[in-house]
């Protein structure tokens, strides 16, 4: 008979101490399959093992926001508008004491959890390089960092700390309740396809104030650089399918009626956005994917060729682009209006950097460094402002001091740094692979025509 090891001689209370002492859902497995006696203790525990472990993926002042997407998961989807009102009513009203909560909601915390750590490491991959550079060239109007793609040799850097961390997981979780809350357009069809033929249930204007303006300046500004850094890293992506397109398919794919593009949208890979027309709308199609969630854009991110190719491009159809959910959530921010908060903030000191400032214990991690750097003797007026993507870029306000010190950002001069604007817009504006394979599309005809309603001679092409 084999020999028990020491873990199945342990009381059955010793051995659910160290299964409730498990830091991540792979240490809990890992434990589980180690030992039969473990396996049967998890069993007999599994929600409050479970529940455990979810909520120790999550930095404290981010577990109530957590727990309320947890729940909100577990809905029947599409939300009704009286539904959402009332969520938002209550938001978000989950306990930090609920020790013990349902294995599905478990499940979904820890999902959430697995994706949030992807895209912090994906973030700080692809954000800090930009800081950096501008901390350290002479001449900010020198720096040459494209954030649409992650640089070929990354910049190192130190191991992000709790409170960083903090920030992300909070700003990533709040993106994914918005889509929860908001992403879906109507009851009436079918949201496999997301489409959006009729006005959403909440307006923009309405979600920003049920939801955004809860938070303040500061909390809304990170949100807002998630929405920059999606955009950012999706509009890399279509552009290097671009590429890979203009490589690979023949010009003849293109070639139809110049004034008709209807063989475009029967494309036999369906890429139609790669057109001339289509070019047009790639940006509400970037909007589109970020409603998917952040799931899916994982997906996306973690796939190469043929399968990145599928799922970047799905339902991209003229007449259908116009129906998906475009302006996911940029409307909703563009719809915020004057600061609630702004009389309620003390001034900031009017000392050099780092600026002291009182810590706010209801929100759980501090006032940002470099948001007092930019906003030293007052928050701002206003709770979203363009102005200040050039910020958003490099994420201002998830970093800790001491990272902002090193880099050198805190010696510029703010205003300098704010104006900085990086040229996604590049890719954007640029020719389509359509195009790119044909040379620019021919003129429209004069809008001058004859008395007898045909077109002069000289616009007369013959159809080409």
């Amino acid at each position: 008979m084999a020999k028990q090891g020491a873990l199945e001689l342990l009381a059955p209370e010793l051995q659910l101490h160290i299964l409730l002492n498990a830091n991540t859902p792979d240490d809990l497995h890992a434990l589980i399959q180690a030992s039969p006696r473990l396996y049967q203790v998890y069993l007999l525990n599994k929600d409050t093992l479970l529940s455990a472990v979810a909520r120790r993926q999550f930095h404290p002042a981010v577990i109530s926001d957590a727990l309320f997407f947890a729940k909100i998961s577990q809905l029947e989807y599409p939300l009704s508008r009286d539904t959402v009102l009332e969520l938002c009513r209550t938001y978000p009203g989950e306990s930090h004491e609920q020790t013990v909560i349902p294995i599905p909601m478990s499940v979904a915390l820890c999902e959430l959890a697995s994706n949030a750590r992807f895209f912090i490491k994906d973030y700080a991959r692809n954000t800090l390089p930009i800081m950096q550079g501008l901390g350290r060239s002479l001449d900010l109007a020198d720096v040459e960092v494209l954030p649409e793609y992650w640089p070929e040799s990354p910049t190192s850097y130190s191991a992000l700390s709790d409170s960083e961390v903090g920030r992300l997981q909070r700003a990533f979780c709040r993106f994914e309740t918005y889509r929860k809350l908001f992403g879906r357009c109507s009851s009436e069809v079918d949201h496999d396809f997301r489409e959006c033929r009729s006005n959403p249930p909440l307006t923009p204007a309405e979600q920003a104030s049920l939801f955004l303006e809860k938070f303040p300046d500061f909390q809304v500004a990170e949100i807002n650089c998630i929405r920059d850094f999606f955009f950012r890293r999706l509009r890399g992506v279509c552009s290097q399918l671009e590429d890979t397109a203009v490589d690979t398919l023949p010009r003849e794919t293109f070639i139809f009626d110049q004034h008709d593009d209807v063989e475009g949208a029967e494309w036999a890979s369906g890429v139609w956005l790669f057109t001339n027309n289509g070019k047009v709308y790639q940006d509400d199609h970037l909007e589109h994917l970020m409603s998917l969630g952040l799931s899916y854009i994982r997906r996306i991110f973690d796939s190469t060729g043929e399968e990145q190719k599928t799922l970047f491009i799905r339902h991209t159809y003229p007449g259908l682009i116009q129906h998906l959910e475009t302006r996911f959530i940029t409307k909703a921010l563009e719809h915020l209006g004057r600061n609630p908060a702004a009389g309620d903030i003390p001034l900031l000191a009017e000392t050099d950097a780092p600026f002291p400032c009182e810590i706010n214990k209801d929100v759980g991690l501090d006032i940002p460094d470099a948001w007092q750097w930019v906003h030293p003797r007052a928050p701002p007026s206003m709770l979203s402002e363009g102005a200040y993507k050039g910020l958003r870029d490099w994420g201002f306000v998830f970093w800790d001091l001491d990272r902002l010190r090193a880099s050198g950002i805190l010696e510029r001069d703010a205003e300098d740094v704010r104006k900085i604007r990086f040229k996604e817009f590049r890719a954007a504006h640029g020719p389509s692979v359509q195009e790119r394979l044909l040379g620019p599309p021919s003129p429209l005809p004069s809008p001058d025509y004859d008395s007898d309603g045909s077109y002069p001679p000289e616009y007369d092409s013959g159809g080409s």
